[in-house]
């Protein structure tokens, strides 16, 4: 028996910090899911750094302001070609790695397979750009196509853009990804003091839709779309409420502590309204009150 007792007791010695490492170890858990989920609901509400990132892939794409397309069939190949060789220019190595061209004509030669990359980056595999190149004509854009060296020659110019991209809102749709996009012209930043610079408005609205593929998203239609529908749609909830217009019939409001001493003055000792014409009388009495000289004789 005296066993059976001491068995008992070494078990309730160690049930007691057991159940104390329980309970910690379910705030910590607690704490950690609370976090979290925290960190998840702020990452969903703050979609700041995903609209950059769309900011960033649609450059190239908005910069010359190719024609709204609802599917890639529809597009200018030209103008989507562009976009890709400026895609290129723009990545982290850009020109450097390229050779110039000798000749007539002087540029940077970028063989059509590095242009096809960003081709495909931006605008999938629905157009077959490899079996094209010599096909497409892009000296609008100062490009020419040297078919024996399978290139393309870039003019040695700067070029301003036309627009840069903001996107407003991102709404998915299964596999696809509608973001509404301002274009905002380079000329509208206008300067203000101490050399910073306001905002401008975007110039036009546009629907552009992503769709998914391995290895990330491509431009799969470019719309047009209603200005006022996107900012209302998206600066909603930043907008001050609308003032509801005022009912003829609407009743009055409690009256202020100014005019409730207005009220009481106006009323006799019974609690009864003063008439104007009690009023007259009263100020009367108070004008041949006051009215009265030094000597405290009546003028």
């Amino acid at each position: 028996m005296a066993t059976n007792k001491s068995k008992k007791g070494k078990k309730n010695k160690l049930a007691f910090p057991i159940g104390i490492l329980a309970v910690i170890l379910a705030i910590i858990g607690a704490v950690t899911v609370i976090k979290l989920s925290v960190d998840g609901i702020g990452n969903l509400t703050d979609k700041t750094a995903e609209k950059k990132e769309y900011e960033k892939m649609l450059t190239p794409v908005v910069m010359f302001d190719p024609d709204p397309f609802d599917d890639l069939t529809q597009a200018d190949v030209s103008q989507l070609l562009n976009s890709a060789v400026w895609a290129l220019l723009m990545s982290e190595d850009g020109a450097d790695k390229y050779p110039y061209s000798e000749g007539d004509t002087i540029g940077i030669i970028v063989p059509q397979a590095d242009i096809e990359q960003y081709f495909i980056g931006l605008f999938g595999t629905e157009i077959d750009i490899a079996s094209m190149h010599s096909s497409i004509n892009m000296s609008e854009y100062d490009i020419t196509y040297d078919a024996a060296l399978k290139s393309y020659i870039l003019p040695i110019t700067g070029v301003e853009s036309a627009y840069t991209p903001k996107v407003y809102d991102i709404e998915k749709q299964g596999s696809s990804v509608i973001l509404s996009v301002g274009y905002i012209g380079n000329k509208a930043w206008v300067q203000v003091a101490d050399g910073e610079y306001a905002a401008p408005e975007p110039d036009k609205y546009m629907k552009i839709t992503l769709r998914e593929r391995s290895g990330g998203m491509y431009v799969s239609s470019i719309q047009a779309a209603d200005g006022q529908e996107v900012i209302g749609t998206t600066d909603k909830q930043s907008r001050p409420p609308e003032t509801e217009p005022v009912s003829a019939t609407a009743p009055f409001a409690e009256p202020t502590s100014a005019a409730e001493t207005t009220a009481e003055a106006l009323t006799d000792e019974n609690g009864e309204t003063v008439t104007s014409e009690d009023e007259e009388t009263s100020s009367d009495e108070d004008n041949s009150e006051t009215s009265t000289d030094e000597s405290g004789e009546e003028n």
